[in-house]
């Protein structure tokens, strides 16, 4: 009976370690994705998004970044990284030259590693009306290989679920903040400013580097997630073998 019980017991600490790996191992992977940060922004205002990549395409180095911009955007700005040159581009592919961009690309000086992350942060101006989900489309092009951010996730299901999802943000309802609405229809107010005199893409970046990193969050939530999942294993591996070890004190006496 010990000998049938304490086989009962590795058993099952094998099975719920198993089952551990299964789920954090597929948290893992979503954290390997180009995303977007944040996942959510007001309607109607100017927004910093960072879009972080985090490795390159099986192994070979990065080279180029190209960040598509849904038609519901009214402006697009990107932010300087001193490691690439950025261009924004029209529908054609040329120059926006102050036209609606429909591109941003960002391409390295030196190829980025596959073993590095960088990030590209955009301000871009929101729809002035809320409930829409916006995906911005990534092409990655490395040395050797492209990958494609651009899936779509189908009604009710879980982006997670895809491959490669496109990153999306989701336009909120604007909280009343006592500055009133924009008056020239940018997002700004009428002097470029809200109501404190600072600009609302100024608090936006100051938002942005709040924790002196853009777009580290879900690196963040990965690890923590990672960290939690080893601790459950450890838990189940440390109970299964107390169990075992009461079990080969009863078989004894």
């Amino acid at each position: 009976m010990s000998i049938s019980m304490s086989t009962r017991a590795r058993r099952t600490a094998l099975a719920l370690a198993g089952a551990s790996a299964l789920v954090f191992g597929g948290a893992a992977i979503a954290g390997a994705h180009v995303t977007v940060s944040p996942e959510e922004a007001s309607a109607g205002s100017y927004t910093v998004l960072t879009f972080s990549v985090p490795h390159g395409c099986d192994g070979s180095a990065t080279t180029e970044v190209a960040i598509d911009i849904p038609d519901a955007v009214a402006g697009v700005t990107p932010t300087l990284n001193p490691n690439w040159d950025v261009e924004l581009l029209k529908d054609d592919g040329s120059p926006a030259e102050g036209e609606p961009a429909s591109r941003i690309v960002y391409t390295a000086h030196e190829p980025l590693p596959d073993d590095l992350r960088d990030a590209f942060e955009l301000s871009v101006a929101m729809p002035d009306q809320a409930g829409e989900t916006l995906a911005f489309p990534v092409i990655q092009t490395c040395e050797q290989g492209q990958t494609a951010w651009d899936e779509i996730p189908e009604d009710g299901q879980d982006p997670h679920e895809l491959e490669r999802p496109a990153p999306t943000v989701v336009v909120v309802e604007a909280e009343d903040d006592g500055h009133g609405g924009a008056s020239d229809g940018s997002g700004h107010g009428g002097d470029g400013s809200g109501g404190d005199g600072q600009t609302d893409e100024g608090t936006a970046d100051d938002v942005a580097a709040g924790d002196g990193t853009a777009g580290d969050g879900s690196d963040t939530d990965a690890l923590s997630v990672a960290g939690l999942g080893a601790g459950v294993v450890g838990i189940v591996l440390g109970g299964a073998a107390l169990l075992y070890a009461r079990q080969r004190i009863r078989a004894q006496h």
